[in-house]
């Protein structure tokens, strides 16, 4: 505890006193001092990949416009390399690094307890922390994600087939995609989802095609999280007449036409209160979770859903935000 707060008000020097809380903390820095913080990224130019990388890319925006921030992005860096790139920030001096995808837990897991004085925090789901004061998490409960998504598709579907494509079966996954299956059969108990995976994220063409199986099997609406591969899955319902529900950032701008509506996460919130955690040294090696009330879900397109629909299936949405409408949790799994 001592050691990770210490060393942060030794570089910054002006800092005011360091407050220790639950064995983690950063002390709080004066108006003149910018936190040196590094985000890395799966990808190359996350402004540009719409959907999650978009969303932590406004989160960036976001430290440096509003908290002032100095921070550097690495970018298209593989998964077996997520370890030894947050370790060499930490060895330059970076006072927080930032992961931000799930797959990247375990190069968290494994470097945070060697770099003490660095704060290693994960924006994405997890479910439990390194063994190491020095780390936190800002995650969304992806399952309550799913669940918001599946009452809208439950109820916008005319075949009673739905898909969901992603990348890979990772944990966030599988939990949007248990809630998406559980939120649907709540409003439509007809509905059968179809589920698929690209196998990676960041190949457009595969996703496009695994994305075509699903739409011939009769999905009428898909659900895309596959990275970059999400643009190939929007492409595939696109050319099959079908309707797309945009993840994490509002997708309509990219095919009006087509996008149903978007389900945002507001990744950029995340970044906002661990800004504001460092900022006050209340961060504490615990996961702060962003659940159904944190997700907005954009104007539903008027030119797939009659007056009445939209109405109803607004209603359901406000109502499982505010508790009123009761979803079971069943974890599925995929493959």
């Amino acid at each position: 505890m001592g050691t990770f707060t210490a060393a942060i008000g030794r570089h910054f020097g002006r800092m005011l006193a360091a407050v220790a809380l639950c064995g983690a903390m950063i002390g709080t820095a004066s108006a003149q001092d910018k936190i040196k913080a590094a985000v890395i990224f799966g990808v190359s130019n996350p402004a540009s990949v719409n959907g999650w990388d978009r969303g932590h890319y406004q989160g960036v925006r976001k430290l440096i416009d509003e908290h002032g921030w100095d921070v550097t992005m690495a970018e298209n860096v593989p998964f077996p390399l997520i370890a030894s790139t947050a370790e060499n920030y930490a060895k330059s001096g970076f006072q927080v690094v930032i992961f931000t995808s799930s797959g990247q837990v375990k190069a968290w897991d494994q470097v945070a307890p060697n770099y003490p004085n660095t704060l290693f925090a994960m924006l994405s789901t997890t479910s439990s922390l390194p063994k190491s004061n020095n780390v936190a998490a800002y995650a969304p409960d992806f399952y309550s994600y799913g669940v918001i998504n599946g009452l809208i598709a439950g109820q916008a579907t005319k075949s009673n087939k739905i898909a969901g494509v992603a990348g890979l079966p990772v944990k966030a996954v599988e939990d949007m995609f248990s809630g998406i299956i559980e939120g649907a059969k709540v409003v439509n108990p007809n509905v059968e989802f179809l589920s698929a995976f690209s196998g990676d994220w960041t190949n457009i063409p595969r996703a496009r095609e695994v994305a075509a199986l699903q739409i011939q099997r009769g999905a009428d609406i898909v659900l895309g999280n596959a990275g970059v591969g999400t643009r190939g899955i929007l492409d595939a319902s696109q050319s099959g007449k079908t309707k797309f529900v945009g993840y994490a950032t509002d997708w309509a701008v990219d095919a009006p036409e087509t996008v149903l509506s978007s389900v945002i996460l507001d990744v950029a919130g995340w970044y906002d209160a661990l800004a504001k955690d460092v900022a006050s040294g209340k961060v504490e090696p615990r996961i702060n979770e962003f659940g159904a009330k944190t997700f907005s879900v954009m104007p539903l397109n008027k030119e797939h859903l009659t007056t009445e629909e939209i109405t109803k299936i607004e209603d359901s949405v406000r109502r499982y935000q505010a508790g009123e409408l009761s979803v079971p949790v069943v974890a599925h799994k995929f493959k």
